[in-house]
């Protein structure tokens, strides 16, 4: 068994073989943890930049002539636009980074198999391993660039397999009696919009007694989630956001959308205004007070209720924004907000980094709006946009995998102009708490849940 290979003008030992495939395998590697760890762009791209570094020094011993002049040329596609990348953040650079660098791993790879054992007996006992890790390898990789390019395709596939976008109800509407509450389902307050439909729930099945009404939008990224995450009934899933606010004499409503990325910001608060139209409209048929409301929002609903409410309160805001006002700003008692992406720009890096729930929301925040245009950022930026008439607001979070900074801020903003609030978060040293942990049955939902009636019953 000969020692090396003749490659071009170069001779190539076993051993620089294996180092082409090595550097080739983790430099695949680097790059898919790029991909999802996009948050944490400076750490995983310079790795990222040193493989490269090293395919190239790899590249210019182990070959000669074009085979050299082109692995350096990729080497070098690879380190200039990611150090371009983590300069300026700019998105396209990102993808351009991404696709030099798995173009070099191919290459690499490509050479280590050339330049391995000519023995047929060895080839062919590595032939199919091998072409099904490349074929593997090609499948992710591509699966990688499309989605860094545009995460559409890779939502809409989710989305086809469970909850997407629909003008047809998900049940017929009836009137049915749950936990001792009057429930009435997929009520449809819209047509222009899909998802326009919203279920209505009476406090012990009595629509003649004058009750608040609590109103919520479910999370879920703006691209999945449903009206019934949570729901007070026998097979639920999780804790019953419902079940505490009938019992504390509120009457809940609770509101689908239509989801990114077909419908976009601001479409979800503009139809969160047609949800209210009609609410008001019908108010005496369902026995519901419209005139003292609170808006609930979980997760990306909570981005949604606390849009809508600064369209509500800063006269100037909606008019930049296109959107007209849709209530009384004297029926709007309160704001809750549970674990509410605020900041949209920075939905895809939660505190105490969670990597699955970061790559989520980094997913589902370019699905719902450009997050590379800064003006558009800064116009969703609900902490950035209250103001003094911005209603008196509950804003709690977990502490892992969430956004407790953003709460925080929040919170601040609202104590600068004069806006009451209370903000209810809890340390690690207590409790871990993840992302939306109010919807999970727990001594720490009951206590949130304690807490928010409690701020309620003093401003609605």
């Amino acid at each position: 068994m000969p020692d090396g290979i003749e490659v071009g003008a170069g001779h190539r030992t076993r051993a620089m073989t294996t180092a082409l495939a090595v550097t080739g395998g983790v430099s695949a590697v680097l790059a898919w943890l790029e991909f999802v760890l996009i948050r944490q762009q400076l750490v995983v791209g310079s790795w990222v930049i040193a493989a490269a570094v090293v395919a190239i020094a790899l590249v210019r011993v182990s070959s000669a002539g074009k085979p050299a002049a082109v692995g350096t040329a990729l080497g070098g596609v690879a380190v200039v636009t990611q150090v371009a990348w983590l300069v300026t953040g700019v998105h396209a650079l990102w993808v351009t980074a991404l696709t030099g660098a798995i173009v070099l791993v191919f290459f690499l790879l490509g050479a280590a198999w050339a330049g391995s054992s000519a023995a047929s007996t060895r080839r062919a006992a590595t032939a199919i391993p091998a072409g099904v890790a490349a074929a593997i390898a090609v499948v992710v990789s591509a699966a990688v660039i499309g989605t860094a390019a545009s995460p559409a395709p890779l939502v809409r596939s989710l989305q086809a397999v469970g909850q997407s976008n629909s003008f047809e109800p998900d049940a017929q509407t009836s009137t049915t009696s749950v936990d001792g509450a009057r429930l009435t389902n997929d009520v449809e307050y819209g047509s222009t919009l899909p998802n326009s439909f919203l279920d209505i729930y009476i406090a012990d099945d009595d629509p003649s007694v004058s009750r608040p009404t609590y109103v919520t939008i479910h999370g879920g990224g703006w691209i999945v989630g449903d009206k019934t995450d949570g729901a007070p009934s026998a097979d639920s899933g999780g804790a019953s956001w419902a079940g505490p606010m009938l019992d504390a004499g509120y009457n809940v409503v609770s509101v689908n959308y239509a989801f990114a990325p077909s419908y976009r910001f601001p479409t979800q608060t503009i139809q969160l205004g047609q949800a209210m139209q009609f609410l008001e409209v019908n108010a005496d048929g369902y026995g519901l007070d419209m005139n003292r409301v609170v808006l609930a929002g979980t997760s990306a609903g909570g981005h949604i209720v606390g849009n809508y409410a600064t369209v509500q309160t800063n006269s100037d805001y909606a008019r930049a924004l296109g959107i007209e006002p849709t209530m009384d700003r004297s029926a709007l008692k309160a704001i809750v907000f549970e674990s509410a992406a605020l900041d949209v720009g920075r939905a895809g890096a939660p505190q105490s980094p969670s990597p699955s729930n970061g790559f989520f929301f980094d997913i589902a925040a370019r699905s719902y709006l450009d997050t590379t245009d800064t003006a558009l950022l800064a116009q969703a930026n609900v902490i950035d946009n209250v103001t003094a008439d911005f209603p008196p607001s509950f804003i709690s979070d977990g502490n892992t995998g969430t956004f407790p900074d953003q709460a925080a801020e929040l919170s601040a903003g609202l104590d600068r102009v004069g806006v009451a609030n209370r903000l209810n978060l809890y340390s690690k040293n207590e409790a871990r708490l993840d992302h939306s942990f109010m919807s999970v049955d727990s001594e720490w939902t009951d206590e949130y849940s304690r807490l928010k009636i409690e701020f309620l019953r003093d401003v609605v």
